[in-house]
């Protein structure tokens, strides 16, 4: 069966187990991680920023199955596992700050169910921080 084009995929689970095209970026991951401290992603829209990043958290929480055959196989440490907080805004448009508000509570509430954890913060950034500290 020949492998699709995964147009418009952004997780790499998807496109590693549904049979799609996938370009090795991997090499990146571990660049990323060895060298330097921060980092500011800047590319234009549609050039892979959110499935990168999908693949660095895959890597971080351990999943080495989605790595087989790829540069990062054996040259990751599996045994190490770490907790990712990862928050997209890219489901929908929102409109209002109130909305804002809104999508990033469920944000922190689907990080404290993932990592049993209780934010006590009344604040969206004093529970924000408080999870950062937690994890």
């Amino acid at each position: 069966m020949p492998l699709k084009l995964p147009v418009g995929i952004q997780s790499f689970e998807v496109i590693r187990t549904e049979g799609y095209y996938y370009v090795d970026k991997t090499p990146f991951v571990k660049k990323l991680v060895d060298e330097g401290k921060y980092y500011f992603l800047s590319r234009p829209r549609r050039f892979g920023k959110s499935l990168f990043l999908d693949t660095l958290r895959q890597a971080f929480l351990g999943r080495r199955e989605l790595f087989k055959g790829l540069y990062l196989e054996n040259k990751w440490d599996w045994s190490e596992k770490y907790p990712v907080v990862y928050i997209s805004f890219g489901a929908g448009v929102i409109k209002s700050v109130k909305e804002l508000d809104v999508t990033f509570e469920e944000i922190l509430m689907e990080h404290e169910e993932t990592y049993g954890i209780k934010l006590t913060y009344p604040s969206l950034k004093g529970r924000f921080r408080e999870l950062i500290k937690a994890l």
